[in-house]
């Protein structure tokens, strides 16, 4: 893989807007273990609905356009900056690629600070326990319980809980406005890369700004679109991309619906995908244990092949992708 060359590198916000807050009742605290007493007065104007954005740049990116990394639910964009044992993440694997990246923390995610609660967001984050990361990643068919020739260095499981934020469930609204500034923002045009929930918020997005939405890759996508009830015409010229791991047929549920076919084999993507090509569009279902690529999790940017299956995306977006 070449050596990387960057020009630029930095970040910004976008989305949100300044909300005034009245009436709340001043709150009596101490900055410091035994420091004076002060009055807190949590009203006043704040800013509120920011998502956060970092963006590298190349010196000759193979397209002009960044590929930008959206997070899933409970995660930030360190998502995709390391693996679990270490190496750089997809990140830095696209910069070898080609491509400028932009890693982005949704709203109340990472860098893009909470709103306070509940006089702006209605009531306080979920926070994700062991078990329900577990189930949630698709790391084994049980709590504590491994799948059998998975890639998940379960031995850095303690690591992974780490880069784990609260995830609230009340902002979605807020989260979404963000989004769709965003990429109404990227006029040089974007490829979108989402993961999980991302491709929730990314999909309702790209509806309203198709024209500058280049490519989508839906990384084990959580969408729920229907493409029954919403007209998707406008993705006739944007390729798409749908990636899934493996252990996708465990009878288990979470939430109420068994993990993925609410979204992937009998659901959501899967839907899109066929009415996409039904529309003559470009469209293609990469399952990974048909291309005979076994033991990936719902974690598979971080696992010990992550290289490989970012370079197969690499090269769908070089092949598929207009410079």
């Amino acid at each position: 893989m070449k050596a990387v060359s960057i020009i630029s590198k930095g970040s910004y916000h976008i989305g949100g807007k300044k909300v005034t807050i009245e009436g709340s009742a001043p709150i009596e605290t101490r900055f410091w273990p035994g420091g004076p007493p002060v009055t807190y007065d949590p009203n006043g104007d704040f800013q509120a609905g920011q998502m956060y954005v970092q963006y590298t740049r190349l010196e000759h990116p193979v397209v002009p356009y960044p590929v930008c990394m959206i997070h899933g639910g409970g995660a930030t964009g360190a998502l995709w900056e390391s693996t679990q044992d270490g190496r750089p993440g997809w990140e830095f694997r696209f910069l070898q690629n080609g491509f400028n990246v932009n890693v982005s923390d949704g709203v109340e995610r990472g860098r893009s600070s909470w709103a306070q609660f509940p006089e702006i967001n209605e009531g306080p984050p979920m926070f994700n326990s062991y078990g329900e990361r577990w189930t949630t990643y698709r790391l084994g068919p049980k709590p504590g319980v491994p799948y059998e020739g998975s890639r998940f260095d379960y031995s850095r499981y303690d690591q992974f809980m780490k880069q784990h934020v609260p995830r609230w469930t009340t902002s979605n609204a807020m989260v979404q406005a963000a989004y769709d500034e965003y990429f109404a923002s990227m006029k040089e045009g974007m490829i979108v890369l989402a993961h999980s929930q991302g491709g929730l918020f990314s999909l309702e997005a790209a509806l309203k700004n198709a024209e500058n939405i280049k490519g989508i890759i839906m990384l084990e996508s959580s969408s729920d679109l229907d493409v029954d009830k919403v007209d998707v015409s406008v993705f006739r010229d944007i390729p798409f991309l749908f990636v899934y791991g493996d252990f996708l047929g465990e009878e288990y549920c979470i939430d109420g619906y068994k993990w993925p076919g609410a979204f992937a084999w009998e659901g959501s993507m899967r839907n899109l995908h066929h009415r996409l090509l039904e529309m003559g569009g470009d469209s293609t279902w990469m399952s990974l244990p048909e291309l005979g690529i076994y033991g990936n999790t719902h974690a598979l940017m971080m696992e010990d092949n992550s290289y490989e299956i970012a370079d197969l995306i690499c090269d769908w977006i070089k092949e598929h992708v207009k410079a």
